[in-house]
């Protein structure tokens, strides 16, 4: 009976000395770092991967000691605050092999009031910060070709505004790809309209078409493109009657009759990369109201504080930063954020949003120069 007492004592004293040693190592644990986890189905949270110097670079949170870092500064002079985004080793001094990713706000805020990250953030391309702040925001005009006499018309933009005047001006808020429409009614209340894919200021250089026709005859036309993008290019020419369609480079095509008819093209080039194109048709002698339009070009609007800027820093294994911040960058660099999303905040107690982006861009450290291509990440960035 002693010997048992004895035993049940000592077995407590036991039970409490683990649980208080659990208690430490707990304790002790919290106070690390949490590493972001991987998502179900095996996937990084959190990457950097793309082709730097010619070298494939996979850099994933969780692993090796990476960390996605997240934070935001605000400009002194101007009140524009800066998002930024860094994966790299935690702990480091140099944070060799790294990566940082800065998206500037769209628009001032007062000093160390909230930021405009309600609507800083959007699916389509941000320029890059190019020694002079690069513009964000581009003033477009259309021109409208019409065979009768218009009494009235309605551009769509492509980006919700729309416009009744005959000559359409428009600035838009990003760089990017719209469909854009014109719809013009005449006198006879004929109501016609088109509507073709429109690259505004910088774009990803995927593949792009436009349509040019040639009346030969009354009842025949000759169409050919401008195209921009990865050749040899495949066609498929629909020429917008019951006749098969054509997959010419420069088709020719007799009609039966006479009419309008919507012709379109679409191109897929050796990059895999899709382009359409529509124009309407109205073969010679016939009434028939027609609406077409030309982009007269387009030009950037001055944005001397770096709004909607973007500058990539890239460490090297030497602890050499490379900056896009430079005069310049080749015309087949860009940045384009695929996706955002609300996420927790970081160690720092700060609000932060998770980026899905892709770009492509040179980075620069004096004379020398490192290209980043085929990039793709998913990061953090903070915000007040």
């Amino acid at each position: 009976m002693i010997n048992n007492i004895k035993n049940k004592k000592k077995e407590m004293k036991t039970r409490v000395l683990i649980t208080t040693l659990t208690l430490a190592a707990l304790i002790f644990s919290c106070k690390k770092k949490e590493l972001p986890v991987a998502e179900e189905g095996n996937s990084p949270q959190f990457y950097f991967t793309g082709k730097v110097n010619g070298s494939d670079v996979m850099l994933e949170a969780g692993v090796n000691d990476y960390y996605m870092f997240s934070g935001y500064t605000q400009n002194s002079t101007t009140n524009v605050y800066g998002f930024k985004a860094a994966l790299k080793q935690n702990n480091c001094t140099t944070c060799n092999n790294s990566i940082e990713i800065e998206i500037n706000d769209h628009r001032y805020s007062t000093y160390n009031g909230p930021s405009g990250i309600d609507s800083a953030f959007q699916s389509t391309f941000y320029p890059y910060c190019m020694g002079s702040w690069a513009p964000v925001s581009y003033s477009v005009s259309y021109y409208p070709i019409f065979n009768n006499s218009p009494i009235s018309y309605l551009w769509n933009w492509g980006d919700g505004d729309t416009s009744s005047a005959p000559i359409g001006t428009h600035v838009y808020r990003h760089s990017g790809n719209y469909n854009v429409s014109l719809t013009i009614v005449d006198q006879f209340s004929c109501t016609n309209s088109v509507s073709n894919m429109q690259t505004v200021g910088l774009s990803d250089n995927s593949c792009q078409t436009t349509i040019t026709v040639t009346s030969t005859s009354t009842l025949n036309a000759t169409y050919s493109h401008s195209t921009i993008g990865t050749p040899p290019y495949n066609f498929l020419w629909d020429f917008g009657d019951a006749s098969p369609t054509s997959t010419l480079t420069t088709p020719s095509h007799t009609y039966a009759s006479q009419g309008r008819y919507p012709v379109s093209l679409r191109v897929i080039d050796a990059a895999n990369d899709t382009a359409f194109a529509n124009v309407n048709y109205v073969t010679s002698g016939s009434n028939m109201c027609t609406t077409n339009y030309l982009k007269l070009g387009d030009g950037g609007v001055f944005n001397g504080d770096g709004r909607s800027n973007v500058i990539i820093k890239w460490t090297d294994s030497n602890g050499t930063v490379y900056t896009s911040n430079h005069t310049s960058q080749p015309t087949s660099s860009y940045f384009k954020i695929l996706g955002v999303s609300d996420y927790h905040t970081n160690e720092n107690g700060q609000k932060t949003k998770k980026l899905h982006v892709q770009f492509k861009c040179m980075v620069y450290n004096g004379s020398a120069s490192m290209l980043i291509e085929n990039g793709k990440a998913v990061v953090v960035v903070a915000y007040k």
